[in-house]
């Protein structure tokens, strides 16, 4: 991509969650604040690139209020990553001082938006299931992914919302964990891995209505849009004054 300033890089997916194994790459995302030509055009870039041993997205900082906001879980992970690269400490410090509150700025869309992600992942779990050898390990991992979000929503209900993190996160020792990661390896057959899912489904329905019932918090919102949009003029007026990013 064309050079930007950049704020941080955060590690996510499943050496986030503790999940990996021994083929998971390492994914990043990495935020950047835009220049003139960003703003001049009005686009919000983004994009990805892959190599042998990590994935990287670059994503452009005015998203994030949004993307928060809409609680897509692929991005609030990035406040509470175990790995970070940091470029602008000032940013990264507010936005980090406020996550446990922006992590539950917005549970009645977390909710559905998790559940989303969840039928989602089963959707493309019965389209390879009825597939060749070839595509098993993709089957599995779509019901471990389908497994792990249903169970994300209990954890963090169970929690009042208060602990993202540990929400996300599974500890070595953690049973569920083993479940996961042996959902992934196929230690389970596909009529078993319905039946698994299915139950767990079940229960999550059950408590859509405490995630329902949590006021939206639309001034955090406005807060956090206000200090990216801050951020994002200091650096632009450090720009035109000649300053020096890279």
């Amino acid at each position: 991509m064309v050079e930007r300033k950049l704020c941080f890089k955060a590690l996510v997916g499943s050496h986030n969650y503790n999940l990996n194994n021994e083929f998971s790459d390492k994914d990043y995302k990495i935020f950047f604040y835009p220049d003139f030509d960003d703003l001049y055009k009005g686009g919000q870039y983004s994009k990805a690139f892959v190599s042998e041993d990590e994935d990287v997205e670059y994503h452009d900082i005015r998203k994030l209020p949004n993307l928060l906001f809409k609680s897509n879980v692929n991005f609030m992970e990035v406040l509470f990553s175990e790995e970070y690269e940091v470029y602008d400490q000032e940013l990264y410090s507010k936005i980090i001082a406020l996550r446990d509150d922006l992590s539950k700025m917005n549970t009645p869309y977390l909710y559905d938006a998790c559940f989303g992600m969840y039928i989602q992942k089963m959707k493309e779990f019965n389209r390879d299931k009825v597939k060749d050898i070839a595509f098993a390990s993709k089957t599995f991992k779509h019901a471990m992914s389908s497994y792990r979000i249903l169970d994300f929503l209990d954890r963090y209900q169970k929690s009042s919302f208060t602990s993202f993190k540990q929400a996300m996160q599974y500890d070595a020792k953690d049973p569920v964990r083993t479940l996961l990661l042996n959902i992934r390896s196929g230690e389970y057959c596909f009529d078993q891995l319905e039946e698994l899912i299915g139950e767990k489904e079940k229960e999550i329905r059950l408590i859509e209505i405490k995630y329902k019932s949590v006021e939206v918090n639309a001034v955090l919102k406005e807060k956090f849009e206000e200090l990216i949009k801050e951020s994002v003029k200091a650096t632009l007026i450090e720009s035109l004054n000649g300053g020096c990013f890279y």
